[in-house]
């Protein structure tokens, strides 16, 4: 994950260094290179938009296997990454505290609100939860995602408009 995002940042700095030196040395060039590798980042982002709004589903029942693959690989009641899951998503197994008398295990404390003596103190199942906080990530990450790319398709129409003028003048002063 950090190869990525360092990947990421430095693709991200060489695109930033061409708008930048294309505008300060008034090179059409390298504008106009900004400006393609502009357009091929809010081609790339708008596709992962579109991915993120019409996969919706596939995308939820991903997040619902996270958490059965998390309870799977964690039946120890206390301590364990499933424990923490309970923690801070203030649920109790993947569907609900049934899941931990099924096995015929004790409840954790992170399953309740409170004491667990009284069942009206267990907290609900975590793959609704996580589904839940995940849809909701990825709605405001999708926002965001609109939001950046009228950003940089504004920044796409200006770099095109610098170019040309700077075409424009250098043609004009040719004679």
């Amino acid at each position: 994950m950090p190869i990525v995002l360092i990947s990421l940042g430095s693709i991200v700095v060489f695109i930033s260094f061409l708008g930048c030196c294309g505008a300060i040395r008034e090179s059409v060039c390298m504008t106009m290179s900004y400006a393609v590798f502009l357009l091929i980042l809010l081609i790339l982002q708008l596709t992962l938009i579109v991915l993120l709004f019409t996969n919706k589903d596939k995308y939820e029942k991903a997040m619902g296997d996270v958490i059965d693959k998390a309870w799977n690989a964690d039946h120890q009641g206390e301590g364990g990454v499933f424990d923490a899951i309970q923690g801070s998503l203030h649920c109790c197994g993947p569907n609900s505290a049934t899941d931990y008398l099924l096995q015929a295990k004790p409840l954790p404390a992170s399953c309740c609100n409170g004491s667990c003596l009284l069942p009206t103190n267990y907290y609900p199942g975590c793959r609704g939860k996580f589904v839940e906080l995940m849809s909701a990530s990825s709605e405001a990450a999708k926002y965001a995602g609109i939001g950046l790319i009228a950003v940089e398709l504004i920044g796409f129409i200006f770099a095109c408009c610098l170019a040309n003028n700077v075409r424009n003048y250098k043609r004009r002063n040719a004679y």
